[in-house]
């Protein structure tokens, strides 16, 4: 790594080339290692500058002008204006700081005179603080790269493929296609791919014919004896020689062939075909642009320029200096599919076609003008990789690539776009409740009153990526309206590193949060937003973070793994197994309908499922303390209406703590249906139409069986009608003895003959007869 300096040059040169202004560069104090000049060479291979400054720091600078004009610095792209903050003092004109903040990547600069022509351009790397971070970048868009020249891969055969495409019409297209062939071809994968053939080349043995002069020794060969008896320009052989018997006569020179070792082999031409293929089509898009003779793209000619003479450089290889053109492509041949170098240069080419016609305008917000954007580059690769999780566990409705790709006048074109709604549907039908799914990118939750409805009940809402999952029966409308719907979210956040830059510290100092907030080192935001998604999106049961780290943690609102919160490790290079196992968990739990979940769920909807009609005010102001058991509210709290036939029934009932229901099919017998089973009060009422004031407390949960013999011992007045009746356990209670009830506006109670039946309300609907007297207790 360079040794950090006190200060560094920045050199601004005009058209020609000519050196027109230097600028000085002072790192802070408290880092001055995040100041530093690379070597050519290392800039060149990783199309970055030399000079490079940090990101999140602040550098000072001053100008010093070459010339007597007066120069003016300013960006080449459009950042704000916050990055170069000119020095307020007059005399220092000159002067000021460079603030990057967050943003990664080339920054352009460019010296400009009074009358804005310009006198000099020059630029700045802004490196990432994180680690691996040049390492990161590359490889996510390798593997972004892959995933897309997949897709199309499934639209277009390879047998179709045409050998020449045709760079875009428009130095923003060029850009973008630039993008996947750099991933393409200056990956480390093709780099060692092409050294590997360079010093482990492909050859084959071939028979070569020379002239061998017959006076000098030759090894003798069927070929060799024939030409020895038959050979032209002959002459005789000395008296004393031992064949002179046999053959007077030999010639001079014959013809032997010997085994030698080629390169010129059908493999060898065909990666030479292909690098020239390559090589080609990158100089026809740089002659693009320097048609086009648009000066911010100096940067991408230079880059293209690089990975150019890269491949020109792998092809003045010793190796290729023998090699012919190919007459056939050997695509079959199990060289180029197997040996190692050869089958990546193969996959190399089969997939350039596809990546030079792809286009993504989406990708702007990562390389556009030289910028690196490693944050939203992480966010679009981990779209990618949900994507392969969500493939793999669930069924699409239609292939990946109709989602995705879209047919554009340049070629192909990743929909892909930060903020742009992208959703793909699928199904799961594997367990017991099949189920509909929806993985959204960019979903917005808006604002809505109605709590059937989806969306957000504060304020809109935008998690990166969203996973919705409901019942196949059911519409995801319906799915929202009658709580069956779940939606479990996910945000990107490759700049934190470790679970506690996240969360914070588990026994971090509440106190000195507001000191954090001002200082912009506040550990528990992402916490807290993941908190926000929960409660403010309706139906959220789930919000995680995804970030390049090692360690996953996470939070159960109960005892299941929903309602939860937390973060899964998701990093270039390493698998995602962790977060898959636990997608697949959640669809189990959402397919078993037994979970503590559903039945909140449940019940969340048959509380608002109808709207109250009518308003209760402080519906039990003077109810007794609960004894520390929770009771049901007024609105599941059922109470059972019956019927007594005069004042001595009504005293038996008070006295022995009974009350008695007809057993059988005769009108007035009870029908037990859950209300009434668990009613946990009894209300009275009389042949008068009026309603005893107060209620009875039910001591236990159902009615039981007793014989009218066993009534009658029991001191029941008159002379039971029925074999056995039904009983309910009732007790004497003042919770309610300062009421009496307006029985006549009761709702849904029975009229005429079938007034004596018995029948439930809730105590919610009965508190709205209810008119306050003193207790006649």
């Amino acid at each position: 790594m360079p040794e950090p300096a006190s200060h560094q040059l920045l050199e601004f040169l005009d058209d020609a080339g000519n050196l027109t202004a230097k600028l000085r560069i002072f790192p802070p104090t408290a880092d001055p290692d995040s100041l530093l000049r690379i070597d050519d060479e290392e800039a060149r291979r990783y199309g970055e500058e030399s000079l490079q400054i940090r990101e999140g720091r602040r550098y000072e600078y001053e100008l010093e002008s070459l010339s007597s004009s007066k120069l003016r610095l300013v960006l080449a792209n459009d950042y704000t204006n916050e990055i170069l903050v000119p020095s307020r003092n007059p005399k220092h004109a000159d002067s000021g700081q460079i603030v990057p903040g967050l943003r990664t990547g080339r920054l352009g600069l460019v010296l400009k005179y009074e009358n804005d022509e310009i006198a000099g351009t020059a630029g700045l790397e802004i490196f990432s603080t994180k680690i691996g971070y040049r390492e990161d970048y590359h490889r996510m868009m390798e593997d972004i790269t892959d995933q897309c020249v997949s897709l199309l891969m499934e639209l277009k055969s390879p047998t179709a493929l045409k050998l020449a495409p045709v760079p875009g019409k428009s130095a923003e297209t060029i850009h973008q296609q630039f993008a996947f062939l750099r991933s393409l071809l200056g990956s480390h994968h093709f780099r060692n791919a092409l050294f590997r053939i360079s010093t482990h080349p492909h050859r084959r043995w071939e028979p070569e014919e020379t002239v061998c002069d017959t006076q000098r020794g030759f090894r003798p060969n069927a070929h060799g004896l024939r030409q020895l008896a038959r050979g032209p320009r002959r002459v005789p052989l000395p008296d004393s020689h031992p064949l002179k018997d046999v053959v007077p006569s030999i010639p001079e020179r014959i013809s032997l062939y010997r085994n030698i070792q080629t390169d010129d082999t059908p493999e060898n031409r065909f990666v030479k075909f292909a690098l020239k293929t390559f090589s080609g089509f990158l100089n026809k898009m740089r002659l693009t642009l320097e048609m086009k003779g648009n000066g911010a793209e100096a940067r991408l000619r230079g880059e293209i320029k690089s990975l150019e003479g890269e491949i020109e450089s792998a092809l003045s290889a010793e190796i290729f200096r023998g090699v012919s053109d190919p007459e056939m492509l050997p695509l079959g041949s199990p060289v180029l599919q197997r040996k190692e170098g050869y089958r990546e240069v193969l996959h190399a080419w089969l997939k350039f076609d596809m990546a030079a016609r792809l286009v993504w305008h989406g990708g702007d917000d990562v390389y556009g003008a030289g910028q690196r954007d490693i944050a939203t580059l992480y966010e679009y690769w981990v779209f990618f990789k949900l994507l392969d999780i969500i493939s793999r566990v669930f069924n699409l409705e239609k292939p990946a690539v109709d989602n995705l790709i879209e047919k554009t006048d340049d070629g192909f074109g990743l929909k892909l776009k930060a903020g742009k709604y992208l959703p793909i549907n699928g199904t799961y039908n594997s367990g017991s409740r099949p189920l509909n799914v929806q993985f959204s990118y960019n979903r917005t939750f808006s604002f809505s009153e109605t709590h059937t409805a989806k969306g957000s009940w504060s304020r809109n809402m935008r998690p990166d990526y969203t996973l919705s999952l409901w019942p196949a029966d059911f519409t995801a409308d319906e799915a929202e309206a009658q709580e069956l719907m779940v939606h479990v979210h996910f945000d990107a956040k490759y700049r934190i590193d470790n679970i506690t830059e996240i969360f914070g510290k588990e026994e971090e100092d509440l106190g000195d949060e507001k000191i954090q907030q001002r200082e912009g080192r506040y550990k528990r935001a992402d916490l807290l937003k993941m908190h926000s998604y929960r409660d403010a999106i309706r139906r959220t049961q789930g919000a995680y973070v995804l970030y390049p780290g090692t360690e996953s943690k996470q939070w159960s609102g109960y005892h299941e793994i929903l309602p939860g919160l937390g973060a899964f490790p998701i990093r270039p290079g390493n698998g995602d197994d962790d977060l898959e196992e636990f997608i697949r968990t959640i669809v189990g739990h959402l397919c078993d309908r037994a979970t503590a979940r559903e039945r909140q769920s449940y019940h969340m909807y048959s509380v608002h499922e109808e709207p109250v009609a009518y308003p209760v005010m402080n519906v039990i102001p003077e109810r007794k303390p609960e004894s520390g058991v929770r009771h049901a509210p007024p609105v599941e709290t059922y109470v059972l209406v019956g019927w007594y036939k005069n004042d001595a029934h009504l005293n038996w009932i008070r006295k022995s703590g009974l009350y008695n229901c007809r057993m059988d099919t005769a009108a007035g017998s009870l029908r037990l249906d859950p209300e009434i089973t668990g009613a946990r009060y009894l209300l009275l009422h009389g042949k008068d139409g009026k309603a005893v004031q107060g209620l009875l407390r039910i001591k236990s949960q159902g009615p039981r069986v007793i014989s009218k013999d066993a009534l009658k011992r029991k001191g029941y007045p008159g002379e039971p009608g029925q074999d056995f009746y039904l009983i309910f356990d009732v007790k004497l209670t003042d919770e309610f003895d300062s009421y009496e009830w307006d029985y006549s506006n009761l709702l849904d109670k029975p009229e005429g003959r079938l007034s004596g039946w018995p029948y439930a309300v809730t105590l919610y609907s009965l508190m709205a007869t209810a008119m306050k007297v003193k207790s006649s207790r």
